[in-house]
């Protein structure tokens, strides 16, 4: 994630992370990626506005899957 240019809050002993979403707008983000195939959830559910949450409790081949679709989210607002 962090070689896209995200910057990652990786809670300890979790099956989940916080992506900083590259807008103020975690909600209008996380649209965004379901546009490139991908699941996330806002932050702002979770207390954690401008942040977005991805499992990583799924297959590799899954997980490897989704970081097509989240560079080209975000290299949409970069």
């Amino acid at each position: 994630m962090a070689n896209i240019g995200y910057s990652v809050f990786k809670p300890q002993g979790a099956f989940y992370m916080f992506p900083a979403s590259p807008i103020d707008d975690d909600v209008r983000f996380v649209e965004d990626l379901k546009e490139h195939r991908v699941l996330a959830v806002p932050g702002t559910g979770f207390g954690m506005p401008g942040y977005f949450r991805l499992s990583y409790c799924l297959e590799d081949r899954v997980i490897q899957g989704a970081f097509e679709g989240l560079n080209a989210a975000f290299s949409t607002y970069s």
